[in-house]
């Protein structure tokens, strides 16, 4: 019980270390890859629809927001040559920019939530030549931006109704050169496809360099970060089609993917995707495919988190979480565009409800201490402050960059090491159970090798039984049933006696008394398993059987050692002698061909006959009767192969080898 708490305590320990470990290296990616800070973009002041560039801010860096208030012609797209007409219309009114126009008055009339405008601002840049760059839109609008009258930036098609207007989504870095002279930005921009109209970044202006470093940190961080969830995706998957039993691998693996497709085709990203996918493929598809993305990657994360806690998460809930991605996908389809920011709204705010719900049954888990607990309530509290963060910023509460990518970078980093915790557990225990076998199988063979001693001994003294109890019927019973017949013999020459018939038929039992002894002596005990003497009596077998059932009984032997004392003759002779038997009693053999060779090291017996073979019922094991299993058991015993088979042709043919241990192969070999 103590070694189970402190292991435990050990693991909470590890997953607070990967706690800080993660937060500290997101930490240092968001510096690293951070883009401009918002501390350093400076309003312009604009007076009577004329900016001014300062030169010494402009010098060290600084970036400018052309924020306006930028007159506007509401309900036209003017060039600028329809302003520099003798009969240019008068604006409608001024915007400041970003700003949504909805319900904003110009004039006698109050603009609604789509609509098209042209926007006017003059620059005075500083009096030397400056080459600098302005940052447009990263959304999915139309416009056309010209800066005295030649186009420097264009996205899409600017339209005064949705089906003139054709939107693109694309951030743009347009370089403008200044000579010190005024410069006019003309801006044609419509929107009908967002639910407040209007502008929700403002445009930005730098120093050549500055705007187009800012966007490629921004770039390689989305890169980098899309390219982790891939490896990081395709690895669980791959490892979850190995193990299919885990399915929060697989759940995992998916989360991944939705979020690389989600990410790079958002504006979040500055649309990575548009550097990588052909230029054919339709932007409107695009975005369709992240909002598939991002509206399905709400319901794997539930499944992801109830495949790891199932008694934590509510089932129910988790077809809550799947009927909000259909009911979502439903009504993008069947309502127009302009309501998709607002189906984007809802689902996010139906995210946050999730993500509290995770934070709680996470808690739920951290106190009943439950592995990897700490770290996803850690990536969920990461990922619940950006959603907040990117909730209050898209429903234009507050101003500021989206931090999705932080959140769901952290989130994947936390999953990504509350999945390795639980692998590195699993192996772990893996390795002890591992160990725990090989100790077990250890003393399993240790055990064997004792069983098998054991047996062989006990092989081994059976047989010196029955070598003493050969000793004693040898020189006990049939030297005393010899004595009887010498003593008849004598008596027979009586001439009172001699051909008495009681007196023949006692002759004649006792001769086979006499015979019978003797070949019991040497059946239980044959002459050359004695290392003092020679002579292959397995021939004396084979001629016994051969003389008893009288049929053809034929011996091979190939024995090169002039005097054998191998200690695995015994079991030899007594497995030819139940073989031959039950070839004769059991298998109506005709012919039984007896081999015995010892040769490569190696002691193999064979006996074959032309019999009825084995019988069909014959278990697949191949124990069959008690004289087969004891032909099995006295091979064990001594470690030799045993196999008994159906023979080709018909009958059957048992076989037995052994390694030999003869001490004298070598000396006798011819």
């Amino acid at each position: 019980m103590k070694y189970g708490l402190n292991s435990e305590q050990g693991a909470r320990g590890i997953e607070v270390a990967l706690v800080s470990v993660v937060l500290l290296f997101c930490a240092i990616l968001w510096m690293v890859f951070s883009t401009t800070d918002n501390k350093t973009i400076i309003d312009l002041e604009v007076r009577d629809g004329v900016a001014t560039i300062p030169e010494t801010p402009l010098d060290h860096g600084a970036i400018f927001a052309l924020s306006g208030p930028w007159q506007v012609y509401w309900g036209h797209l003017f060039t600028p040559d329809d302003l520099q007409r003798p009969d240019a219309p008068e604006p409608s009114g001024s915007l400041r920019l970003p700003w949504i126009w909805r319900g904003h008055s110009f004039g006698d009339e109050i603009a609604g939530g789509t609509g098209a405008a042209t926007f006017h601002l003059r620059l005075n840049p500083p009096a030397s030549n400056t080459m600098l760059t302005l940052h447009l839109f990263d959304l999915r609008l139309a416009y056309r931006l010209w800066a005295n009258g030649t186009l420097v930036a264009e996205s899409g098609k600017p339209g005064l109704d949705a089906a003139n207007e054709q939107p693109d989504r694309s951030l743009v870095l347009a370089p403008l050169e200044t000579t010190g002279q005024p410069v006019d930005l003309v801006l044609q921009m419509s929107n009908h496809g967002f639910r407040e109209g209007g502008i929700g970044d403002p445009i930005l202006l730098a120093n050549a360099g500055i705007l187009q470093n800012a966007r490629d940190r921004v770039w390689i961080f989305s890169a980098f970060f899309c390219g982790v969830l891939l490896v990081a995706g395709t690895y669980h998957l791959l490892i979850y089609f190995l193990r299919p039993r885990d399915i929060s691998f697989f759940y995992f693996g998916m989360y991944c993917l939705l979020i690389i497709g989600y990410a790079a085709n958002s504006n979040s990203t500055y649309w990575l995707s548009r550097a990588v996918v052909p230029g054919w493929i339709n932007p409107v598809a695009l975005d369709e495919l992240a909002l598939v993305c991002y509206a399905m990657s709400g319901a794997i994360l539930y499944r992801f988190y109830r495949s790891l806690f199932p008694s934590d998460f509510s089932r129910r809930l988790q077809m809550v979480s799947d009927l909000r991605v259909v009911v979502f996908l439903l009504s993008a389809l069947a309502l127009p565009p302009v309501w998709h920011s607002w189906l984007i709204m809802l689902l996010m705010l139906a995210g946050l409800l999730f993500t509290t719900y995770y934070l709680v049954r996470l808690f739920v888990c951290i106190v009943k201490r439950q592995p990897g607990a700490i770290l996803l309530f850690s990536g969920a509290v990461v990922l619940a402050s950006t959603s907040i963060h990117d909730v209050l910023v898209h429903t234009d509460v507050i101003e500021g960059e989206y931090m999705v990518l932080t959140g769901l970078f952290a989130l994947v980093v936390f999953q990504s090491s509350a999945l390795a915790l639980h692998y590195a557990k699993s192996f772990l225990t893996v390795e002890l159970l591992s160990e725990d076998l090989h100790h077990n199988l250890d003393a399993l063979k240790a055990e064997m090798n004792r069983r098998r001693e054991l047996e062989a001994e006990v092989v081994w003294v059976s047989e010196e039984e029955r070598r003493r109890v050969s000793y004693q019927i040898h020189d006990g019973l049939c030297q005393q049933l010899t004595a009887a017949r010498l003593r008849y013999s004598m008596l027979s020459n009586v001439a009172a006696v001699k051909n008495i018939p009681a007196m023949v038929e006692l002759g004649r039992m006792l001769a086979a008394a006499t015979e019978d002894a003797y070949a019991l002596s040497r059946g239980m005990w044959p002459v050359e398993h004695d290392s003092t003497l020679t002579g292959p009596t397995i021939e004396e077998l084979v001629d016994s059987a051969r003389r008893t059932s009288g049929i053809e009984i034929n011996l091979r032997q190939n024995w090169p050692c002039a005097s054998c004392a191998g200690e695995h003759l015994s079991v030899f002779h007594r497995i030819a002698q139940e073989a031959i038997a039950n070839a004769v009693r059991h298998a109506g053999a005709t012919r039984v061909d007896v081999s015995l060779d010892c040769e490569g090291g190696l002691t193999r017996l064979e006996v074959k006959d032309d019999g009825a073979g084995l019988p069909a019922d014959l278990p697949s094991a191949g124990t069959g009767g008690l004289g087969l299993r004891i032909m099995r058991y006295r091979a064990s015993a001594i470690g030799a192969e045993f196999s008994i088979r159906d023979a080709p042709g018909g009958g059957t043919v048992v076989r037995c080898h052994v390694q030999c241990h003869n001490g004298t192969y070598a000396e006798g070999a011819s």
